[in-house]
Order: structure tokens, then C-alpha cells, then sequence
């Protein structure tokens, strides 16, 4: 008996430890990226410390590891955002003894809340009193997160004298930064343009740029990031991180819709940054995609994925659209009197390829071909989904020829009591569906042999 109890208590200390380890992990790493500007993906990491945290507060006899417990889950809930729970689990850690500098991170989660609650005063009488403490005054890190909340708060409450004072203690580094930041979040873009020009002369690249071209996208201001961008091209940033600028310009414009201008800026980059093979590669990949959006034909596909495929492969996008590609060829030049293949063909030109003439085409053509296939009557009623100008011609096309089928009686609008063609069909499918899988594994294997990623001709 004793035995069993000792096991439990050990097992009990044991899920309590894990559950603070775990906590800290999650918390240590969201402080990291946190500290370079990562706050999305930093929230992530908060949320799962104060998940694991928690898990510990839930459980009996937690006593020697509460006090830790309640201070993770505390800054892991405020600083994911989920204050009121931060808050509560705050205020009662700081109600009982801690480390100085503990308390003093306690102290900041609070006032991030508070900010983020768009309690300025509270938030910045907070600050102040941290700003001025011993604790975080040797912890270099946190006293920097303290000044550039401080600098945040005040700009957000419209104390402009005050963020400048503070501006002036944060450096030369990281100053223009927050004024970036403060144009960013009041959209004030002209402003954030011309700050982030003015980096763009000093080849400053860091993830607060990241953090505002992304705003910016958003919002909707590709001109903007296109300019931006162009100056750092201009700059003397790494040519690695340049590459990696024109791409992202390149998707804002794509993101509005502009292909156009995406295409442009994307072939700009192929032929000026050969050399960058991630990006290029990424790049080129994108064209592939934009080229995609208007085949018209086998040829045509077979034509691009050859112009596209030495360079663009290894990109997770390009290389579905291969496999994609391949796979609709492979069905369409199959021999199958019984029309599965052309049929699965449209489908997959339709769904994974998005190319609607390509399905219709082959709809129509295994009518045409196949008129005794037990798909044709499906196939002439998927071509009229897709193109409702020609609904009528097919519908009656279809009554016409296939009059007694399942497909016809569905489209006059009367039950069907047996369904058993349309069971037959699907039978065909499947089967066919399998053997195209498997002859698209060597097909690829083949394709990628002969043209191995970053060859431009065949070994």
C-alpha cells in the first residue's frame, strides 16, 4: 500500500513538473521571438505556455509549484491577448511574495493588457514605475520592452512630446523603427513610406520591415511596397534578403488581384537575380501558376512544365501543379473505351488545375468518342454545370440520347428507384482512379530523373 502511495505522489510531482516545464519552454521561446518581432507567432507560444500552466492550477496539492504556475499563466494569457484571464491570474500572483524581476514581468504583462484595453494612463503610471526599477534596469531586454511600450502607449494616447523624449533613450537602432511602427498602426502610409525609405537608404533590413510591408499589404498598398521596395534594391542589403523583398512585392500586387504587375515583377526578379536560386525558384514557380490560369491545351501544358520545370521545382506550389498536370495527361491520352479516364480528366483539369474549357473538352469529348460509355450521359450533364450558355443544347442532348438513363430521370426532376447505372459508373471510376494513381508515381519518377531540380536540359 505504501508502495502504490509513494508511486502516486512521485507520478503526481512528476505531471506537476512537466506541466511547468512545458510552460516555460513555450513561454521562453515566445519571448525569443517576441524579442525580434515576431508577436504573431510569439502569441502562438503565449497561449500554449499558459495552457500547460494552467493544467498545473487545475490540479490537487500543487502548492510548491502554484506561485510559478500563476506567473506563466498569467504573461502567457496577457500576452496572447486573452487579458481578463491574464489579469486575474496576475493580480494573484503579485499578491503574494516573488523575485523582483519576476514581479517586474508580471508587472509588464499587465500593463500590455492595459494597452492593449486602451488604458493609456494606467498603462503608462505602470511602465514609469518599471522604467525607473532596479530589477529591469539590469535586465536589458525587458527594459527595452518597457521603453518601447512606453514609447507606444504614449504615441497611442497622442503624448507626442513624451514618445519623442522616450524615442531619444531607445537609440539610434531601434527609434526609427517605432516611428515606423506608430505611422504603420495610425495607416498613416506616406508617413511609413517615407520612414521606411529612409531605412531603405541605410540597406536596414530586420523584421520590423517584414512586420510593416505586411500591414501594408493588407491594407491594400502595393504601390507602396513596390516602391519600398525597389529602393532597398537600390541599397546595399544582402542580395539573399533583396530577392526575398521582390517576391513578397510581387505577391502583394497578386494579392490585389493585379497579375499583371505580379507577372512583371516576378520575371524582373528571375532576370535579375538569377543567382538566388530559393527565391528565383519561388518566383518562377509563381509565373508557372499566373501561365496556368490561361492553357488552353495539352500542348500548352506540356510547353510550360518544360519551360517551368528546371527551375521551379522544389517549389511545394509548382510541385503539385506538376503532379496535377501529370496526372490530367495521363488520363486524357488513355485509351479507355469505357470513358472513365477522359471523365476523371475533366475533374481533375476542373478541380486541381481550375482550368474549366479543359473539363468541358473533355467532357464533350467523351460523348463524342464514347457515346455508348456509361459515363456519357454524366459527362454531357457535368459539361452544362460548367458552361450555362450551353446548358439547354446539352440538357437536351442528353434526354435525347440517354433518355432512360439515371442522369436523365435526375434532370427531368423524378425519383430514381434504381440506380444501378450510377453505381456501374462509380465502380469504373474507382477502378480507374487506382490504376492512374499508381502509373502517376512512375510517370513523375520519370519526369524528375530526366529533369533534375536546377537542370535547364535533360542530363
Amino acid at each position: 500500500m505504501f508502495a502504490v502511495l509513494g508511486m502516486t505522489v512521485i507520478g503526481g510531482g512528476c505531471a506537476y513538473y512537466n506541466g511547468v516545464y512545458n510552460a516555460r519552454q513555450a513561454m521562453r521561446h515566445g519571448d525569443a521571438l517576441r524579442v525580434v518581432g515576431r508577436d504573431d507567432s510569439a502569441s502562438v507560444l503565449y497561449a500554449r505556455a499558459a495552457e500547460a500552466a494552467e493544467s498545473v492550477l487545475r490540479k490537487r496539492n500543487a502548492d510548491a509549484w502554484r506561485a510559478e504556475a500563476l506567473l506563466l499563466a498569467g504573461r502567457g494569457h496577457a500576452l496572447s491577448g486573452a487579458c481578463t484571464a491574464g489579469r486575474t491570474r496576475l493580480d494573484e500572483y503579485l499578491s503574494a511574495s516573488g523575485a523582483p524581476i519576476d514581479r517586474a514581468r508580471a508587472q509588464f504583462a499587465l500593463a500590455v493588457c492595459e494597452s492593449t484595453l486602451q488604458q493609456f494612463a494606467p498603462a503608462e503610471k505602470r511602465l514609469a514605475s518599471l522604467d525607473t526599477s532596479a530589477a529591469v534596469s539590469r535586465d536589458t531586454e525587458l527594459q527595452r520592452d518597457v521603453r518601447r511600450l512606453r514609447v507606444r502607449v504614449a504615441l497611442s494616447a497622442g503624448d507626442v512630446a513624451l514618445a519623442e523624449r522616450l524615442l531619444e533613450s531607445l537609440g539610434s537602432a531601434d527609434a526609427p523603427w517605432e516611428r515606423i511602427w506608430a505611422a504603420v498602426a495610425s495607416t498613416d502610409w506616406a508617413r511609413a513610406e517615407s520612414l521606411l525609405m529612409s531605412r531603405a537608404e541605410q540597406g536596414d533590413v530586420r523584421v520590423a520591415l517584414d512586420n510593416a510591408l505586411e500591414a501594408a499589404a493588407r491594407a491594400g498598398e502595393a504601390a507602396m511596397i513596390d516602391r519600398v521596395v525597389r529602393a532597398y534594391d537600390a541599397s546595399s542589403a544582402p542580395r539573399g534578403e533583396r530577392a526575398r523583398l521582390a517576391l513578397f512585392a510581387g505577391d502583394a500586387y497578386l494579392q490585389r488581384g493585379d497579375s499583371v504587375t505580379a507577372r512583371s515583377m516576378y520575371t524582373r526578379m528571375v532576370e535579375r537575380l538569377s543567382t538566388d536560386t530559393v527565391y528565383v525558384r519561388d518566383a518562377e514557380a509563381r509565373i508557372a501558376q499566373l501561365n496556368f490560369a490561361a492553357i488552353d491545351s495539352s500542348v500548352q501544358i506540356r510547353a510550360l512544365l518544360n519551360t517551368s520545370r528546371p527551375i521551379a521545382r522544389g517549389n511545394a506550389g509548382f510541385d503539385r501543379l506538376e503532379s496535377s498536370a501529370a496526372l490530367y495527361l495521363l488520363l486524357l491520352e488513355t485509351n479507355d473505351p469505357s470513358g472513365a479516364a477522359l471523365y476523371l480528366a475533366g475533374e481533375v483539369a476542373r478541380d486541381s488545375l481550375a482550368r474549366g474549357r479543359l473539363a468541358y473538352e473533355a467532357w464533350r469529348t467523351l460523348a463524342q468518342r464514347w457515346p455508348e460509355s456509361p459515363l456519357a450521359a454524366r459527362s454531357l450533364y457535368a459539361a452544362a454545370l460548367l458552361t450555362p450558355d450551353s446548358a439547354t443544347s446539352l440538357h437536351a442532348e442528353l434526354l435525347a440520347r440517354y433518355g432512360t438513363t439515371s442522369m436523365a430521370s435526375m434532370l427531368r426532376g423524378q425519383g430514381v428507384d434504381d440506380v444501378a447505372d450510377l453505381r456501374a459508373a462509380d465502380a469504373l471510376l474507382e477502378g480507374r482512379w487506382v490504376i492512374a494513381t499508381r502509373a502517376l508515381a512512375d510517370t513523375l519518377r520519370v519526369w524528375r530523373a530526366a529533369w533534375p531540380a536546377g537542370r535547364t536540359t535533360p542530363p
